[in-house]
């Protein structure tokens, strides 16, 4: 039921006429971010700092209808250095999707064709790439699911593998966490 409600809070985010793109977006990624807020830490984000930080995540929803919660991790860091007062310039955030995740990349025809619901997902992704999040995925792994590449997402990046996507924002300074 929860889930149900969240999703549910998703589509009304995205379809209400009373809140612009951004904002809307912004709004959103608060409300799906993992966890409580934390006030008033005292280990707190320096705002001069600049954050690379990235995520595998390859875990694909139980239920199709769902969203991927592996989506969340990365809202929720951005909720917490905006709370913090860290300038968004400062914060640099990629996903590497690989695993039964990659799925969850497809348009909504697409990915209505394949699993008979509507992608509970692209409205989360949508908020984070307009958030300057950066949306990779594991070329192998299309292959060898068979998820075409012309029906992804359009701001969808195509790594060779997901391997080479660490390699290169690790290069990049990036710190990654598995799943």
């Amino acid at each position: 039921m929860r889930r149900f409600l969240s999703v549910l809070t998703l589509l009304a985010a995205l379809l209400s006429p009373s809140t612009g793109a951004a904002q809307g977006g912004a709004d959103l990624l608060r409300r799906m971010a993992d966890g409580p807020e934390v006030t008033a830490p005292t280990f707190p984000a320096p705002t001069d700092l600049t954050y690379k930080v990235s995520w595998d995540v390859t875990a694909g929803p139980t239920d199709a209808a769902e969203p991927v919660a592996g989506f969340r991790r990365p809202a929720s860091l951005l909720r917490q250095l905006d709370q913090q007062g860290v300038p968004r310039r400062n914060v640099k955030l990629a996903i590497i999707v690989h695993g039964t995740a990659t799925r969850s990349l497809l348009n909504n025809a697409a990915y209505k064709a394949a699993t008979g619901k509507d992608n509970a997902s692209i409205a989360m992704l949508q908020a984070l790439n307009e958030a300057g999040v950066q949306i990779i995925v594991c070329g192998q792994a299309l292959i060898n699911r068979n998820v075409p590449r012309a029906e992804l997402l359009p701001f969808v990046k195509v790594a060779s593998s997901a391997t080479a996507a660490r390699a290169i924002l690790a290069a990049q300074g990036y710190a990654t966490w598995p799943e």
